[in-house]
């Protein structure tokens, strides 16, 4: 194990000094080749100044004595070469790149010269003639191959010296096993009676302490008794599942209700149970998306319901996945309870509409003539309207308010936010207007799943509540967040008192019963809106301030 590691590390030294050096090489070249285009810029500009329009040869000997690797050529507008100081060349030049952009430097191949070359040239338009110099690249070579030859030089030797160190410390490094070992041995209470590597003796002393552990299994096994007890004679079910989804423990709870005994049920896969398919789908979606939950279910005249959490535990993880757990609880009774209430709001529906159909008749023989004062007339029919109007609330949203209790959801759809509170503002416009409210929006538009009609519920009757409970010269502060996938809506209105804010989710609670009586409020607006939330998984929060209004978030992440 220790020449594995020595060689592997010697190894990653070689190749990341190999790839210094390569880029040590690129980036020399290229800071040369950076140096050259300045040097034969340097050149031309010489030439152009010390050319009067009849010097070429002297120029040009000049510049080949100061620097034998320069190649100096003159060439007319024409393209045809008048002078070169390494040979005459017929071809025409206009046509060469550096003649094409002047000021340039290239890097090319020269034909006439058999070298790579660095060309730059520029135009006297006093003598209608081109300046070219060229300049040979050897110098970024003999660099290149110096770099080359002492870089590899350099590499065996830093290799060779690394090697000797990587070997005396992986010495050094197995100096803490040998204290590990000692340590085993005190634990054990004995030495090794044999010479071996550490590696050797660590395993000897886990053979002599498997001895000691296995006195204090006894031990463990008392306790692991005694949790268990525990468990058992706990008023919920607990069931817990590996990674695999097999499960690993449950309590007496939750075997009673599936109807199978424990040693059974261990190891079994959580398919293998007597279950509906809504567990199995809600307990594979946690594990899958990390997605938690809470499933309703029925057995018999028994009624559960199953949390589903996911268990982020070392003794529950398998490869990558973590389990999870599944706490069960009894709410047959809790049930019961609902089923009456919600039996009570649909009787009294149901009684409600008998003294509506009696305003509805009385205000009928208004108009056939039966009362025929026009104060009464006036008096009554203003009376019987707003009060059926009020009542005809009423039943609509105890209806709607069942519906929601017994969880008869509407078919769920991709809903944006901005399009319903641009649509419920719009039908609230005329009582804005009265009220001289501000609408303030803060729009960052994002889509959600959920019923169209219930979406609407939740937005009609907050943006309703802040503009009928607002100031005059009020305001309204309707804000989106498509980060934070929320809703809120924050008025300047009367408020509502600390004492009250735990109860106003409560059917038929009003804050203020008088100017709630006026607004047409049937105190059931906000129950609807929680058993919404309730309903699809979404959480709202309320802040206020007495007279000063009052704040509610819908966030809509799940």
């Amino acid at each position: 194990m220790k020449k594995r590691y020595i060689i592997f590390n010697t190894l990653i030294l070689i190749c990341s000094l190999f790839l210094f050096l390569i880029v040590s090489l690129v980036s020399i070249t290229q800071i040369n080749k950076r140096n050259m285009e300045g040097e034969i810029k340097n050149y031309l500009r010489i030439v152009e100044n010390g050319y009067d329009g009849t010097n070429m040869e002297e120029i040009g000997d000049n510049v080949y004595s100061a620097n034998n690797k320069l190649r100096i050529t003159f060439i007319s507008k024409e393209g045809i070469v008048l002078y070169d100081s390494s040979s005459i060349s017929e071809q025409n030049h206009l046509s060469r790149p550096e003649i094409s952009s002047l000021g340039i430097v290239f890097h090319r191949y020269s034909e006439t010269t058999g070298n790579r070359m660095f060309y730059v040239a520029s135009y006297l338009s006093d003598y209608s003639i081109y300046i070219r110099i060229a300049m040979e690249e050897t110098s970024i070579t003999d660099v290149s191959n110096t770099l080359i030859i002492s870089g590899s030089i350099s590499i065996v030797f830093i290799s060779v010296i690394s090697f000797i160190a990587i070997y005396l410390m992986s010495n050094k490094a197995v100096e803490p096993l040998k204290k590990e070992v000692s340590k085993l041995s005190d634990i054990v209470g004995n030495e090794p009676d044999y010479e071996g590597n550490n590696i050797e003796q660590l395993s000897y002393q886990i053979d002599k302490a498997r001895d000691l552990i296995e006195e204090k299994i006894d031990t463990i096994e008392k306790e692991r008794k005694k949790i268990n007890y525990i468990i058992d004679n706990i008023s919920s079910g607990l069931l817990i599942l590996n990674g695999d989804l097999k499960v690993i423990l449950i309590n007496q709870f939750a075997c009673e209700m599936i109807k199978q005994n424990k040693e059974e049920m261990i190891n079994k896969k959580i398919f293998d149970l007597a279950l509906n398919k809504d567990i199995y789908n809600a307990v594979e979606k946690c594990v899958n998306e990390d997605k938690n939950s809470s499933i309703g279910y029925i057995d018999g005249d028994k009624e559960y319901v199953i949390n589903i959490s996911s268990l982020k535990a070392s003794f529950v993880r398998v490869e990558n996945r973590y389990g999870v757990s599944l706490f069960i609880f009894d709410v047959t009774e809790e049930k019961k309870v609902e089923r009456m209430k919600t039996d009570f709001f649909a009787n009294a529906s149901h009684e409600l509409k008998s003294p509506l159909t009696s305003i509805i008749g009385y205000q009928q023989m208004i108009t056939q003539n039966i009362i025929v004062e026009p104060d009464e007339i006036k008096e009554a029919t203003e009376k019987t309207v707003k009060e059926a109007q009020r009542m005809s609330s009423i039943i609509n949203e105890m209806l709607q308010l069942y519906r929601l209790e017994t969880k008869k959801n509407d078919e769920v759809v991709s809903c944006s936010l901005v399009k319903a509170v641009d649509d419920i503002l719009s039908s609230n416009s005329l009582l804005i207007d009265q009220k001289n409210i501000k609408v303030i929006k803060i729009y960052s538009d994002f889509e959600t799943k959920i019923s169209n009609s219930d979406l609407y519920h939740i937005l009609r009757n907050l943006i309703d509540n802040a503009i009928k409970y607002n100031k005059e010269n009020g305001s309204i502060t309707i804000k989106i967040d498509k980060e934070n996938k929320s809703f809120s809506i924050e008025d300047t209105g009367i408020g509502i008192a600390k004492e009250n804010l735990d109860r106003i989710f409560e059917r038929f609670f009003r804050v203020d019963k008088i100017k709630s009586q006026e607004n047409g409020g049937t105190g059931l607006g906000l129950a609807i809106v929680k058993h919404i939330c309730i309903n699809n998984n979404l959480k709202i929060k309320v802040d206020s301030t007495f007279g000063k209004g009052t704040k509610f978030t819908v966030s809509f992440s799940s």
